[in-house]
């Protein structure tokens, strides 16, 4: 029996908080990582939603206006394409009411009329959209051409 008390056999319990220390500094270095890297994959899918959601409004936007006979420009943030009405409602951009694109700043058009850039039979239509975080920013130029009437 004396033996078994007299073993020195097993860990003390120095040696048992040193390991639970040395095992919570890893643990804590491999969580930092893994949640680093959680968050930067949420700012880029973010990021690329709004990019995504920009260029889809100006896909859209672009197609219409290339089926329209008579585009009106309504204001510098308003559109009307046979019927079909672009706007900036809030921080949208809107197609008859339904949104298409959040997290809009700026939806710009301009046919060069003001700046002296306007030509009656080739209209330059430009159009910028920018997200709200002043990140993302889209522009096109659209010639709208007429011919003789």
């Amino acid at each position: 029996m004396w033996k078994q008390w007299n073993n020195e056999k097993g860990i003390t319990l120095v040696e048992l908080l040193a390991a639970v220390v040395l095992a919570s500094i890893v643990m804590l270095l491999v969580f930092s990582v893994l949640m680093s890297g959680t968050k930067q994959y949420k700012n880029q899918l973010e990021k690329n939603n709004q990019l995504t959601d920009i260029s889809y409004a100006l896909k859209m936007i672009t197609k219409d206006i290339r089926k329209t006979e008579n585009p009106r420009i309504i204001s510098k943030s308003e559109i009307e394409l046979n019927g079909i009405n672009y706007s900036k409602v809030g921080n949208t951009i809107t197609r008859n009411g339904d949104v298409i694109a959040r997290n809009i700043e700026m939806f710009f058009v301009d046919d060069g009329y003001e700046t002296g850039k306007y030509n009656e039979k080739n209209i330059k239509w430009f159009i910028e959209i920018k997200s709200l975080d002043q990140k993302e920013t889209k522009k096109t130029e659209i010639y709208i051409r007429k011919g003789d009437e």
